[in-house]
């Protein structure tokens, strides 16, 4: 009959097979995310108010001028002058947002090192067991 130690090696060792490559395979795809897919920017937002309505107007880093209409209800708490900052899409200024936006990948990178550790563990394990 095996005993514990005689069956740990081979779980250690499909646990080190199964965990690294994925979380070594998801951290690149999170700094490939990073990297190229989203590059938020930023840019300092005025609130507008004319005879075509209310909203936000800034510019982008190649000096074009973008708007965002707004009903007054959705600006009520601010002014016309007042700033704020905008984040926007550089490739598509009208996909814009207000807060900070997340990271991209970020799910993938937390996912990634949990798997790349436990994957780490499992290998230096593997290692250290035939000493017992």
């Amino acid at each position: 009959m095996p005993t514990a130690l005689d069956m740990a090696g081979p779980i250690l060792e499909m646990v080190t097979w199964l965990c690294l490559p994925a979380g070594l395979g998801l951290l690149f795809y999170a700094g490939f995310l990073r990297r190229f897919v989203h590059p938020w920017d930023v840019a300092e937002a005025v609130v507008y108010s004319d005879r075509t309505g209310v909203g936000f107007r800034w510019a982008d880093r190649k000096g074009l001028l973008h708007q965002a209409p707004m009903s007054p209800h959705d600006i009520k708490d601010m002014a016309p002058g007042d700033t704020l900052p905008i984040y926007y899409h550089p490739k598509r200024p009208t996909q814009w947002q207000a807060t900070a936006p997340e990271e991209a990948g970020r799910t993938a990178a937390v996912l990634g090192r949990c798997l790349t550790a436990l994957g780490t563990v499992a290998m230096l394990g593997g290692f250290v067991l035939p000493m017992f």
